[in-house]
C-alpha cells in the first residue's frame, strides 16, 4: 500500500467536502472545524485535530479535539444557552471517536469519524441541557414549596393541640389560678355566692 498516497487522496476528498471548514497544517496534518446544531444563538465548534502516522490508514489516527464557542450572554431565560462542554466532556468525546478509528482501521476514515464525532456531540449537547433543565425545575419546587410551607403554617392534630394547651395554660398560670382558688373554697374563705360573684364556675368550664 502507497500510504502517503491514501492519505493525500483523503485530504483532497475532505477538501471537496469541508471547503471552508478544512485547515491544512501539512502534508501529514489538519484541522476540521464541526460547526454544531444545538438550537442556540451561540456557536458552539469542535474542531477534530487530525496527524497522520507513517502508516495510516494501516494503523490508528492522531486525534485530538478542541472547541470553540460564543462567549454565554450575561442573562437569559433560555437555559440552553448556558450550556456548554467542560473537559471532561471533551475527553468522553475523544474516547468515543477513537474508539471509531480503532474499528475503521485498513481504511481511510476521517470523514466517518467527524460525521460521528458531530452526530454524538449534538446528542451530547442536549442531554447537558435535559438535564440542567431538569436541574432547575427541582430547584424551583424546592423553593416553592419552602415558600408555602411559611403561609400554610402547621397542621393542627389532637396531639399538638394538646401540647400547645398544657403550653398555654402553664405561661398564664391557669393551673395555678385554679388551684388557688380551690384551697380558698375548700378552707371556707369564700361562700357560694363569692364563688358565684367571682365566676369562678364559668370559669372553670370554659377552660
Amino acid at each position: 500500500m502507497d500510504y502517503l498516497e491514501e492519505q493525500k487522496q483523503e485530504i483532497e476528498i475532505l477538501q471537496s467536502i469541508y471547503p471552508d471548514e478544512l485547515e491544512i497544517v501539512s502534508d501529514t496534518e489538519f484541522r476540521v472545524s464541526l460547526l454544531l446544531d444545538t438550537n442556540t444563538d451561540r456557536k458552539h465548534t469542535l474542531i477534530l485535530n487530525v496527524k497522520y502516522p507513517e502508516t495510516y490508514p494501516e494503523v490508528v489516527p492522531q486525534l485530538r479535539i478542541e472547541q470553540e464557542h460564543d462567549e454565554a450572554p450575561e442573562s437569559t431565560l433560555n437555559i440552553s444557552e448556558t450550556v456548554e462542554f467542560d473537559r471532561d466532556d471533551l475527553l468522553d468525546l475523544l474516547d468515543f471517536v477513537n474508539q471509531n478509528a480503532e474499528e475503521n482501521v485498513g481504511m481511510p476514515s476521517i470523514f466517518t469519524l467527524t460525521s460521528l464525532l458531530k452526530e454524538h456531540a449534538e446528542t451530547l449537547f442536549q442531554e447537558k441541557v435535559t438535564a440542567l433543565e431538569k436541574k432547575y425545575e427541582e430547584e424551583r419546587r424546592a423553593r416553592e414549596y419552602e415558600e408555602h410551607k411559611k403561609f400554610s403554617g402547621t397542621k393542627v392534630t389532637k396531639e399538638n393541640f394538646a401540647q400547645w394547651r398544657l403550653k398555654f395554660r402553664a405561661e398564664m398560670g391557669i393551673d395555678a389560678r385554679l388551684n388557688e382558688r380551690f384551697k380558698q373554697v375548700h378552707q371556707g374563705r369564700l361562700t357560694g355566692k363569692e364563688i358565684f360573684e367571682k365566676g369562678l364556675e364559668q370559669e372553670d368550664e370554659e377552660l
